[in-house]
């Protein structure tokens, strides 16, 4: 970043950490190794939070417990520690970082696709070309929402951005949020208060980013 021969931006793509810990449970199988790496790669001499429900651990799949969804949920205390750092730095740049670093909410990219691609192609001094602007619109207007982990697939953008409403349980939300609240409340991701807010679809939970 400090090279004077090379002009480096930084584009952070970022999404709803509700919906990234919805990823890693139901990628649990996938991504339980890798769980369990990020949890033992946080910093020993800082104080972690409890979990919410102690006995989340031993929970059964039906109520949406088990091991391997206490280490998902467990690494987004890691993985949203290491955002709120980035974040941070990003919010109070060092001469370096100023100009050259930039956030993209997947929300944003996924509900205006079109206007969100030129900015960040207007960012980095390029012209985004009509068949990349038609493949953009095209994967955010697929007819559904794929089940399956790890398939890259046109989408509904309305049901990708709501699915991990219906698919955590509050109890889980509210773990995540009590984790993620630094780098929710920067880039504009509103927490929840009630079961009820959670499934009331037609509150968007999104709000204008600090960043």
């Amino acid at each position: 970043m400090r090279d004077p021969t090379l002009d480096l931006k930084v584009i952070h793509l970022v999404r709803d950490p509700r919906a990234v810990a919805s990823s890693r449970i139901k990628s649990r199988h996938g991504l339980i190794r890798e769980s369990l790496q990020v949890v033992r790669s946080r910093d020993p001499h800082i104080h972690r939070m409890p979990f919410l429900d102690a006995g989340h651990k031993l929970g059964g799949k039906k109520e949406g417990g088990g091991g391997s969804d206490y280490h998902a949920l467990g690494a987004m205390e890691v993985i949203c520690s290491s955002m709120a750092k980035t974040l941070q730095t990003a919010l109070h740049p060092p001469d370096w970082l100023q100009g050259n670093y930039m956030a993209v909410r997947y929300e944003d990219l996924v509900v205006e696709p079109i206007k969100t691609l030129r900015q960040v192609y207007g960012f980095v001094n390029l012209a985004v070309s009509p068949d990349m602007e038609k493949f953009a619109l095209n994967m955010t207007s697929g007819p559904g929402y794929s089940s399956k982990p790890f398939v890259v697939s046109a989408r509904n953008a309305t049901q990708a951005l709501s699915a991990w409403r219906t698919a955590l349980s509050y109890q889980q939300i509210k773990q995540v949020e009590e984790y993620c609240q630094q780098p929710m409340a920067l880039l504009g991701y509103e927490r929840v208060g009630s079961p009820e807010e959670v499934k009331d679809l037609s509150r968007t939970l999104l709000r204008k980013p600090r960043l």
